[in-house]
């Protein structure tokens, strides 16, 4: 979904349930929602729920993510689910373009 910067955190946090609701309630009444950036939710998420063993695992998933029998849109799907686990390695949206397209079979190149 397009969500505004502003509005990532609250949309993010209304999908939360269970331990990852609990989790933010708690985190939610020592500091404001409206303090939180995306970019700082996202990687205290990453902290709280992935351990370091699961984040460098599915970061190598990532470094070797290849199309494959995949559709496009799965493919695609699947790079940017795992890209949050290895940002560092797609720092800018031509980083981004370049990694996704290398992973395209050759003829869609």
């Amino acid at each position: 979904m397009q969500v505004t910067e502003g509005l990532r955190v609250n949309y993010a946090a209304h999908l939360l349930s269970d331990k990852a609701r609990s989790w933010w309630d708690a985190v939610r009444s020592r500091r404001p929602a409206r303090s939180w950036t995306w970019a700082k939710f996202k990687t205290q998420i990453e902290h709280r729920f992935y351990s370091s063993y699961h984040q460098k695992i599915k970061e190598q998933e990532f470094l070797t993510l290849r199309q494959g029998d995949m559709s496009v849109l799965d493919y695609e799907r699947r790079f940017h689910d795992l890209s949050m686990f290895a940002s560092h390695y797609v720092p800018g949206e031509q980083h981004r373009v370049e990694r996704l397209r290398d992973g395209l079979r050759q003829e869609l190149r």
